[in-house]
């Protein structure tokens, strides 16, 4: 019998090849080899249980080994992958766009309704994860100037508010959210 074919250098390559089953099947048995080659020449035909524990113990611990391989792999195979999230439903996308769009005009219509769409739709648009910050940034700054100039302007023009006033407080109230809504519409989904 061998140095390497001794029991207690048996058990502590299969315990090195046991805590290295993370490493890829090709440098587990690359890493394995060279220990069985270094124990050949340090153990050589010893069979003297003390004799094979010092050279063990000089080669170091089954888990310093194996945290020493797990150093040198690349971060890629060592580090497992972060799962990548889900994409969000369109459904919700469409949503989003359709409460921000006819914000303005609802506004009109009923104060109320108008900001509680404006509301709901830019709470689902900072939750979602389907449009980078610029895209959700620009979509509020415009959807949230049509109640500003509506506010504003109603305020300003309240002594003299003629349908020229109206036609324009109308066309902002529309043409502003709307723009918010063709922008998310066709803002594609970013990648993950």
């Amino acid at each position: 019998m061998t140095g390497t074919e001794h029991p207690l250098v048996t058990d502590y390559l299969a315990t090195i090849e046991r805590e290295a089953s993370f490493l890829p099947a090709g440098r587990r048995e690359e890493l394995l080899a060279d220990l069985r080659e270094h124990l050949a020449v340090a153990v050589g035909e010893e069979q003297d249980p003390e004799a094979v524990r010092t050279a063990l113990e000089r080669l170091g611990s089954p888990s310093a080994i194996v945290a020493a391989a797990r150093a040198e792999e690349p971060e890629t195979a060592a580090a497992p992958t972060a799962p990548s999230p889900t994409p969000q439903p369109r459904s919700r996308s469409v949503l989003t766009a359709v409460l921000l769009g006819v914000s303005g005009i609802a506004t009109l219509a009923s104060p109320f309704a108008g900001l509680a769409a404006l509301a709901l739709g830019l709470a689902l648009l900072w939750t979602s994860a389907a449009w980078q910050q610029r895209t959700k940034v620009r979509a509020t700054a415009l959807s949230l100037a049509a109640p500003l100039a509506i506010g504003l302007g109603a305020l300003l023009l309240a002594a003299r508010l003629g349908p020229m006033e109206l036609l324009v407080l109308l066309a902002v109230s529309i043409a502003l959210p709307s723009a918010a809504a063709v922008r998310l519409l066709r803002t594609p989904a970013r990648a993950a």
